[in-house]
């Protein structure tokens, strides 16, 4: 057995156990459980940044920074010159550094700076976001009652957008709370945007459902095929 394959052998051993661990909080939560789970986010906490690092700034700053893309050929000649404004990347750089001024007690007010200008601009985005992703979706609700193909008259996609509409109304109106309910014709339909909502819900529920049975499906066939095997070739019983 090679190097190779005994690393692939104790990586798949140690994922099921950490796996049988996750899974026997079912039971209560235990010494075993919590041990994986901390491991578990350390490992988490130590990848995302060695993520960033080897995929982000290595490649698209640090190398064009120091010219590393620039390749140089035998008659001393470039693919492309060098360009000076990749330096500006420092400015930004050396701005967060100043995040850690947070452990000074007499500078402390520099990170304040940098955790400020963070939330201005996390907050702009979500601003810029939010219309990014509601707008989009209020101008699709506006949806043709009678839909035509080439003078046709298109039944099935006419009854869905008459679904759809008359649902988003509905729905809609059952939070609609300017003006009084009483006897009116509002205030009559509004209870009829309840059961909508939940099967609308109930539809999410059971997305949220599947998607984590798949989850659990997945890590079920890899304890009884991957795990199972790996552990009888451990303990030289395969």
């Amino acid at each position: 057995m090679d190097s190779t394959t005994s690393w692939g052998l104790y990586t798949v051993f140690v994922g099921g156990l950490g796996t049988l661990a996750i899974f026997s909080f079912l039971i209560k939560e235990n010494p075993f459980y919590r041990f994986f789970e901390h491991l578990f986010i350390g490992i988490a906490a130590g990848l995302g940044p060695m993520l960033v690092v080897r995929d982000f700034l290595w490649p698209n700053i640090i190398e064009p920074m120091l010219g590393r893309t620039i390749t140089v050929y035998p008659d001393g000649t470039t693919s492309a010159p060098y360009q000076p404004l990749y330096l500006l990347y420092l400015v930004p750089m050396l701005f967060g550094c100043l995040y850690y001024f947070i452990y000074s007690r007499r500078y402390s007010w520099l990170a304040k700076v940098v955790i400020g200008f963070t939330l201005g601009a996390s907050g702009a985005l979500a601003i810029r976001g939010f219309f990014g992703e509601v707008i989009p979706q209020i101008t699709g609700s506006f949806k043709p009652l009678v839909v035509m193909d080439q003078g046709s008259f298109m039944l099935a996609e006419s009854l869905n957008n008459i679904l759809f509409v008359v649902t988003l109304l509905l729905v809609l109106n059952y939070f609609f709370f300017t003006f009084g309910r009483e006897g009116s014709l509002q205030g009559k339909a509004a209870p009829l945007g309840r059961p909508l909502l939940m099967v609308c819900f109930g539809a999410f529920f059971g997305s949220t459902v599947m998607a984590r049975l798949a989850l659990l499906v997945e890590r079920v066939q890899f304890i009884v095929i991957d795990w199972f095997a790996a552990t009888k070739t451990l303990l030289g019983l395969g």
